[in-house]
């Protein structure tokens, strides 16, 4: 009896065990190269997000033609924009001096390079155009539609990203040392294999892929796109908008009678890409005169953008004016009579036959119109956008 028990005891355990479920074991995935040689130090994902930039066809038709960046070198171009290692002290990068929240400027007037150096000028604001195929002068194969630079002294992606990692006062390091910065820092070898194919660190591939970065930084949402697509486009854009406030519409008028003829329509590319605009007399800093010997191009500076101006203080290439009000009142009664100041500011008296430097005579009401009309330039979103943030951890 007690065997039969026994037997009949055994078979209900075995029962019993056989009717439980098998437990899972969780089958964890072997680290990867991306597990190892990105994760560790970078915040980016194993997929590129898309960084194309979508405007209205009406904003750059008959224009230069908008290039989209490739997402996996915009990628490579983003670590190598923000990677410190790439400079002689290891501080600074190009996101230093540019910095996203600042409308990729610095907020102060000369931006701090390597070993505290202080650098010549104010940094030019790069997130400032919906257009930087044409208005910056950079494509997706890193050649110069228009010239870069402060003074227009660079006609390529190439030799503007050499200059900057070579000045002395800003990331002061050698080409063949950024080379191999790269190449002992683990994660661009799988970021160069990634957008590139193979892991082969050349100089065309860096400036290439920082250009499809670059070219990426556009400005596309601000109040103003907004409100002149809501009343019907650009043919629309005389019109006051239904979206803006009385003073901004009146700024926009302002705007497109004082300003436009340089800065462009704000649909389009600046309309003059350099002049000299009466700073001061004579200029302590001669800009594309200094380069070009030329004396009539002394004091003459490349034309900025304007979209998220609000945001890019200091302003002038000498960062001199800490308020859009200061630059507002430059233009409306402080222009210099200086040689080779541009056309645009001049003023004809045909009873002397002479020119002098225009004069608005703008009232305190317009000249804060126009203030509040620069403000609707803001692309808020843009500046936070995490694929336009330092990546590293």
């Amino acid at each position: 009896m007690k065997k039969i028990l026994c037997l009949l005891t055994v078979l209900l355990i075995v029962v019993l065990l056989s009717c439980q479920k098998e437990t899972e074991v969780p089958v964890i995935p072997a680290p990867d190269a991306f597990d190892l040689q990105v994760s560790p130090y970078l915040t980016i994902g194993r997929i590129a997000p898309d960084y194309r930039v979508m405007v209205p066809d009406s904003y750059t038709q008959g224009l230069f033609p908008v290039t989209q960046a490739d997402a996996l070198k915009a990628e490579l171009g983003r670590v190598l924009f923000f990677d410190k290692h790439l400079s002689k002290d290891g501080k600074v990068s190009c996101g230093t001096c540019h910095q996203p929240e600042h409308a990729f400027a610095d907020a102060t007037a000369k931006s701090t390079g390597v070993f505290g150096r202080v650098t010549k000028r104010n940094s030019m604001a790069l997130l400032n155009t919906i257009w930087l195929g044409g208005s910056l002068g950079i494509d997706s194969v890193g050649k110069a539609l228009l010239p870069l630079f402060w003074d227009s002294r660079s006609i390529t992606v190439a030799d503007q990203s050499t200059q900057a990692f070579t000045n002395p006062n800003e990331m002061g390091i050698t080409m063949p040392e950024v080379l191999q910065a790269i190449r002992d820092e683990p994660y661009y070898q799988w970021l160069f294999e990634r957008a590139w194919g193979d892991t082969a660190v050349v100089e065309s591939r860096i400036f290439t892929s920082i250009s499809h970065f670059m070219g990426a930084l556009g400005v596309k949402n601000t109040l103003f796109d907004q409100a002149l697509q809501g009343a019907g486009g650009i043919s629309m854009l005389e019109t006051d908008f239904s979206a803006f406030l009385p003073a901004a519409n009146r700024g926009k008028t302002l705007f497109l009678d004082h300003c436009e003829s340089c800065h462009g329509s704000l649909t389009s590319i600046p309309h003059i890409f350099e002049a000299n605009n009466g700073l001061e007399s004579p200029y302590i800093d001669q800009g594309k005169g200094a380069v070009s010997g030329l004396f009539y191009e002394k004091g003459v500076f490349k034309v900025p953008g304007l979209r998220n101006i609000s945001h890019s203080a200091p302003y002038m290439h000498d960062g001199r004016f800490n308020t859009l009000e200061e630059v507002v009142e430059h233009y409306n009664s402080g222009v210099k009579q200086v040689f080779g100041l541009h056309g645009d500011l001049l003023t004809f008296n045909p009873d002397t036959q002479t020119y002098s430097p225009q004069r608005l005579n703008l009232s305190a009401s317009d000249k804060q119109a126009l203030v509040v009309f620069l403000n609707t330039l803001t692309d808020e979103g843009a500046m936070s956008d995490l694929r336009f943030t330092d990546p590293f951890k």
